[in-house]
């Protein structure tokens, strides 16, 4: 057994290499933080100890059974720390080992703090955690005493090349790509070979890999990317390094702002997965516009850029951004107007017209004179947010002024968009044809133009014109249509307001039991991702659980909502898209699910019989993440054993 072996890599490699031609039936154990690369040699990465998911309703008797956890609890115990895990201070525990890594040797010098501090006190302390974490046992070597002592044996080891890409990846506070990396850590004063450097760093486990489909992406440990930040400000390059990030980052999200134009929906979904994959990214680099004067541009351009994305993910965080940077000084009039119709698309859709017009009234003065498309979105904003203030004789005016432009323009987005205020004020005026007509005709020019947000909502509007016309099964057509668009770039406040128009159209046709499900189901998914219902389709989501509840009787109205409620959200875009107006099939109800996706494809195949190395194979993961999912999923569900999941899973399909 050879221990340590990356201190003397090449001397233990020569060794072993050795010992085996001489002895062939002679096996080695040896722990290094890299390969030794000899013949022969099988590697077995070893994770950190386990960790329960962060968030979770923890249980206390299973939370204690994870490994961090008991680790932290005996230590801090031996120290005279009487640490008991409670209901108040679980989640703090949690939360410290969580982000020690599921490091050993630091929640062993974590729980000695503990003696004089709580676990939640440590937490709040972690930002400085290198001069935190000491004053480990006095017979152990000089570095194991310091958690910084440990990491800097291993660090001293690198060459020069390393540690100038280690120390520029600290920048990252979440995984990265290949490309991030080489753009971030390639730069001036030294330019490193950054790929080989990687490479070096990934033997050496001074970075981690993550293969969850397409191309691999990087991480480096929390702990590591303390250490790593200290190195890059002593060496006096952290400015420069952010701001070659900031740069990298600015481009994505610039490229994200535009309006559809030859993009199909399998790029446009992929732009908008990759903005989410990037987010804790891209929010660090917000933040660093926040704080230089000089990058507010920057910032304005960014966050205008992430317009749909906000829109379809986080609407709600997209406006907290863009206020911050409004509120700072600086920035090119035309950033600033991108930023301010994004501002005020938002308020439309969180149904807010005080904060929507002042910043439409804003983005529209800073767009005088302009015949462009965004001034067109600008001024049909603004009469949706004067609908939704109740000043129908302000939204004439400017939808007028939105077609108008248009129309000298004679292009189709600036068509589709004016056509969102027009058919707007048509159903205002209760005249539905026209709500229809222009509905339709707008789809049509989105469709030519691959404008696949505006789709959906212009076909929202045809179908809700159909219905209002008694056309129910026009209306379904149209209606299921938007569901498609707004399923194809994954748009979630979206997907809610198409299931509330389906369910209105299935309460007017009179397919009441319908109509609850799909409300129970819309419901869900709208308390799951914290949206208000959208102020444009509360009053039909109001006259359909009228309608549906006098037709079914409360009783049996209740009942029927909550099957839709307990519906996961495959099952309820199922539901909708299996409407059937001569036929409506009773959908089998589901219990409450607390497992994510990837939990329950665990849950699933360890019912099927599989071994922790079988599913890890099968999900192409690493055993040990298969274990986290078992802790986690045996923890939500209050269980104690496989054959327990089995039970479990087997009676809901």
């Amino acid at each position: 057994m050879l221990d340590n072996c990356e201190h003397l890599q090449d001397a233990c490699a020569v060794l072993t290499d050795s010992l085996l031609r001489e002895a062939p039936e002679l096996r080695v154990l040896a722990t290094s933080r890299q390969p030794l690369g000899v013949t022969g040699e099988q590697v077995v990465h070893i994770d950190p100890l386990t960790v329960p998911a962060g968030g979770a309703p923890f249980v206390l008797a299973r939370t204690a059974q994870a490994e961090a956890v008991a680790l932290l609890v005996a230590r801090a115990n031996e120290a005279g720390a009487d640490l008991v895990l409670t209901d108040a201070n679980v989640g703090d525990a949690v939360e410290l080992v969580r982000r020690l890594d599921g490091i050993p040797l630091a929640i062993e010098l974590a729980a000695v703090r503990l003696r004089t501090l709580s676990p939640g006190q440590l937490v709040e302390r972690l930002n400085d955690r290198f001069h935190l974490l000491t004053g480990g046992s006095k017979a152990a070597p000089a570095r194991h005493q310091t958690l910084e002592a440990t990491i800097s044996w291993s660090h001293d080891l690198l060459d020069p090349e390393e540690r100038t890409v280690l120390r520029r990846l600290a920048v990252f506070p979440a995984s990265f790509t290949l490309g991030a990396a080489e753009r971030v850590c390639g730069g001036e004063p030294v330019a490193p070979d950054v790929l080989g450097a990687l490479g070096a760093l990934v033997d050496r486990s001074f970075v981690n890999v993550e293969r969850a489909g397409g191309d691999a992406r990087y991480r480096l440990h929390e702990t590591t990317r303390e250490f790593a930040l200290i190195r890059l400000r002593e060496a006096g390059e952290e400015a420069v390094v952010r701001r070659t990030q900031l740069s990298f980052f600015a481009e994505m999200c610039r490229g994200a702002d535009s309006d559809g134009r030859d993009a199909d929906d399998e790029t446009t979904l992929a732009n908008l997965e990759a903005l989410e994959v990037e987010a804790d990214n891209i929010r660090a680099a917000l933040r660093y516009c926040l704080a230089d004067p000089g990058s507010v541009q920057t910032g304005l351009e960014m966050a205008a850029g992430l317009g749909r994305f906000w829109t379809s993910r986080a609407l709600s965080e997209g406006v907290q951004w863009i206020e911050a940077l409004l509120e700072r000084d600086g920035g090119e009039t035309s950033a600033r107007a991108r930023a301010l119709f994004v501002r005020s698309y938002l308020a439309a859709a969180q149904g807010d017209p005080t904060a929507g017009l002042q910043a439409s009234a804003d983005a529209a003065q800073l767009t005088r004179g302009a015949d462009d498309v965004l001034r067109v979105r600008i001024l049909a904003t603004r009469a949706a947010l004067h609908v939704l203030d109740g000043d129908i004789s302000e939204a004439r005016r400017w939808s007028d002024e939105a077609s108008t432009l248009a129309n000298i323009l004679d292009d189709d987005i600036a068509h589709a968009a004016a056509a969102q205020a027009e058919a707007l004020i048509a159903s205002l005026d209760g005249d539905f044809v026209r709500m229809r007509d222009v509905g339709l005709a707008a789809a049509e020019r989105c469709r030519r133009a691959h404008e696949i947000y505006m789709l959906s909502t212009h076909l929202t509007s045809a179908g809700v014109g159909s219905m209002m016309l008694g056309d129910h099964s026009a209306a379904e057509s149209s209606l299921v249509g938007a569901l498609h668009a707004t399923l194809a770039i994954d748009d979630r406040p979206g997907l809610v307001m198409r299931l509330q128009a389906l369910a209105a159209n299935a309460a007017m046709a009179r397919h009441a039991e319908h109509s609850a499900r799909l409300l129970g189901a819309a419901d869900m998914l709208r308390t799951e991702g914290g949206y208000d219902v959208s102020p444009f389709i509360r009053p039909l989501v109001e006259q359909a659980a009228t309608r549906a509840a006098t037709r079914l009787g409360r009783e049996r109205y209740e009942r029927e909502r909550n099957v839709g409620a307990h519906l996961d959200r495959d099952a309820a875009i199922r539901l909708a898209l299996g409407t059937d107006l001569a036929h409506n099939p009773e959908p089998a109800p589901a219990g409450p699910n607390p497992l994510s996706k990837r939990e329950r494809q665990v849950a699933e195949l360890a019912a099927a019989g599989l071994s922790n190395k079988e599913i890890a194979t099968r999900l192409f993961v690493s055993e040990r993440t298969v274990e986290t999912h078992m802790y986690n999923i045996l923890n939500k569900l209050g269980l104690n054993s496989r054959t327990k999941i089995a039970d479990w899973v087997l009676p809901t399909g």
